[in-house]
């Protein structure tokens, strides 16, 4: 099991602290949108309290800079490899927190929370491909879905800290995670190996190889020589137009896009952007602010559990299992907010429970491999145009969810809105038992073969 704990997993877990960066932008909402809306100038900076429209600005923009970042970062990581890139993907959340611990305006408020998009679509789009290059095939998938454990750790430190510290010392505190990301991974990580061998810088290639495997030249020829077959080394420039060339590529971006549209149509972001608002709709007996960091800890403790079986169980078996409990705690939470007036105090408890099994059952599933899969299934020479597209489909469909998701509730009430969720969660169930293909342990050059028939 720890053969692979070598300068590979430090180097993935270094160019995570980007994903823990990702999402701490994401939950950033929950403590603070209360304290915006306090009428206290010790506690809201901005002077006065944000209307619901400023709130639905303040929650959504995020996604525009999310929508903006993905095709221009995946050509510059085509361009100048990917460890640049995802250095340049977190100077914009440094910028974004300071912004938001110093400058005291709500203009600036939604101009910071747009670069905040910048740097949470930048790395969705690039971090999983550059993971997935740096990892052997025996192991890709664990290395992958660790991930997730800082994505759920990002999530986790705005509900922890938020609710009892004011905004500047709680942005200050977040402004040096993206910092002490860019030095770590300036240090120690080399660029993909399959970046090099696409650019035909063979020896640096093997120079990656052996710095990743901890090998000697001999102890990586093998993988190379893999890495060059699979690349077919014909200096060809992927761009946009070869994802619809090939009926392996064209079956790839299919799954990966209704795979990440699903994701989000599940309703995951605006869950998490809104927890604390949602636990105090549902007047649930503990505080929202506790019942928000239960459902931080309970994402991070899940995401913790999936690495040890990535790629023992494959990644079918945890989206169908993740889907079907998704549905279920939906289905509900619905119920409960139907009923919520004429329910008695000793099933209060009921949303703190529904959403816990919801953020577990997603969290096992359809948020780690939803992106795994997508890095696993296009060619070498179009991935980082195939994952930007799915980038950019998660922040489409994140803006739709988090803008619209008071809309929905008032027009379908609360209870309609986690139905219409649960809804597409039954119909990811059945895409992924009719189209989905199996890729653990499967490497690059197989999976085409597997697409193209």
């Amino acid at each position: 099991m720890f053969k692979f704990c070598t300068y590979t997993l430090l180097t993935v877990l270094t160019a995570n602290l980007l994903g823990t960066v990702g999402d701490t932008t994401l939950t950033w909402t929950s403590p603070i949108l209360p304290k915006l809306y306090s009428n206290d100038p010790d506690i809201n900076p901005l002077g006065q309290p944000i209307t619901p429209l400023e709130e639905s600005w303040i929650g959504s923009l995020i996604n525009i800079g999310a929508m903006i970042a993905p095709l221009p970062f995946g050509f510059l990581s085509t361009k100048l490899g990917r460890k640049i890139c995802l250095l340049c993907i977190a100077i914009p959340a440094i910028v974004s927190f300071l912004i938001l611990a110093f400058l005291q305006n709500l203009y600036w408020y939604y101009f910071a929370r747009l670069l905040a998009g910048v740097t949470a679509g930048g790395s969705c789009s690039i971090l999983p491909a550059y993971i997935a290059e740096v990892a052997e095939d025996s192991n890709r998938g664990m290395l992958s879905v660790t991930l997730n454990v800082f994505w759920t750790f990002g999530n986790l430190i705005p509900y922890v800290l938020g609710p009892y510290l004011g905004i500047v010392p709680f942005n200050v505190i977040l402004a040096f995670i993206p910092a002490l990301f860019f030095v770590l991974f300036l240090i120690i990580a080399p660029e993909s190996p399959y970046y090099l061998v696409g650019k035909n810088q063979i020896d640096k290639a093997e120079e990656s190889l052996m710095k990743l495997r901890s090998r000697s030249r001999s102890g990586v020829g093998k993988e190379l020589l893999s890495i060059q077959d699979s690349l077919k080394l014909d200096e060809k420039k992927g761009n946009i137009f070869d994802l619809f060339k090939t009926k392996a590529n064209l079956k790839a971006l299919i799954i990966s896009v209704t795979l990440m549209a699903f994701q989000q149509l599940s309703g995951i972001n605006a869950v998490l952007f809104y927890t604390q608002l949602i636990f105090e709709a549902s007047g649930s007996n503990l505080p929202a602010e506790i019942s928000s960091i239960i459902i931080g800890l309970v994402l991070l403790v899940s995401s913790l559990i999936i690495p040890f079986f990535a790629d023992s169980l494959g990644r079918k078996v945890f989206l169908m299992i993740s889907m079907v409990g998704t549905m279920l705690a939906l289905v509900v939470l619905g119920i409960y907010f139907f009923y919520k007036e004429s329910l008695p105090d000793s099933v209060k408890w009921v949303p703190v429970v529904s959403l816990v099994l919801y953020i577990v059952s997603l969290d096992i599933g359809l948020i780690p491999f939803a992106w795994t899969i997508s890095s696993e299934l296009f060619s070498v020479d179009v991935k980082p145009i195939g994952t930007s597209l799915v980038s950019l489909t998660c922040w489409v469909g994140s803006f739709i969810t988090t803008k619209f998701f008071n809309d929905l509730n008032s027009t379908l009430g609360q209870a309609g809105t986690f139905w219409l969720f649960g809804g597409f969660c039954f119909l990811a169930i059945l895409f992924t038992v009719f189209f989905v293909p199996e890729t653990r342990g499967k490497s690059f050059a197989e999976i085409q073969e597997i697409l193209q028939k």
